[in-house]
């Protein structure tokens, strides 16, 4: 299951590179509706106040945004952007792919702000704890997160995020774990 993260993660990277020709953005942009890539470093499984818990490393973070559909439904819920990404951790502790709706609040000044809720698929245990890795209940979790950012030269973005994946205790146990680092952003 790790080598198919770390192929996705290098496949994200790989496409992400394809971006650096002006035209071919705007194609792209216009073909799929993108409308950001973030990419990455996070804290792996912190405690509060900010040391590590069960598993070590870091996690390496891609997102892909897409601009928010301009339908009645997504316009009744605030206009979130639909989102897609994976967190591969680094020494083998609990990686995770996942998708969902961000919420950005503008503020003054050119910083915002970003509500994440959705859904994650992990390749943690579900069975039973070992000395590195927690068993989380189940193979599904709820993702959610808080970002505060800062938009630079129009099109880039630097922003602190945590999120957190748990089964919201309904299976036992619900460790969840929860990240917390820099992320870059590119928009379109």
């Amino acid at each position: 299951m790790i080598n198919n993260l770390k192929i996705a993660l290098f496949s994200f990277l790989g496409l992400s590179l394809v971006y650096a020709d002006e035209s071919l953005q705007e194609t792209l942009q216009t073909y799929n509706n993108f409308s950001e890539i973030r990419l990455g470093v996070l804290a792996h499984d912190l405690k509060f106040p900010l040391k590590q818990s069960h598993e070590r490393g870091v996690s390496l973070n891609g997102e892909y945004m897409f601009t928010s559909p301009q339908n009645g439904f997504f316009q009744a819920i605030f206009s979130p952007h639909p989102h897609c990404g994976v967190s591969i951790n680094s020494r083998s502790g609990t990686s995770m792919a996942y998708i969902g709706l961000t919420w950005e609040i503008p503020f003054p000044a050119h910083w915002f702000g970003d509500i994440i809720l959705g859904g994650a698929i992990h390749n943690g245990h579900t069975k039973k704890d070992t000395k590195h890795r927690k068993n989380y209940g189940c193979r599904l979790l709820f993702h959610s997160g808080l970002a505060l950012g800062y938009i630079f030269q129009e099109h880039h973005t630097l922003s602190l995020m945590v999120d957190h994946i748990s089964n919201a205790r309904i299976y036992t146990p619900n460790p969840g774990f929860t990240d917390l680092g820099l992320r870059y952003g590119y928009r379109f």
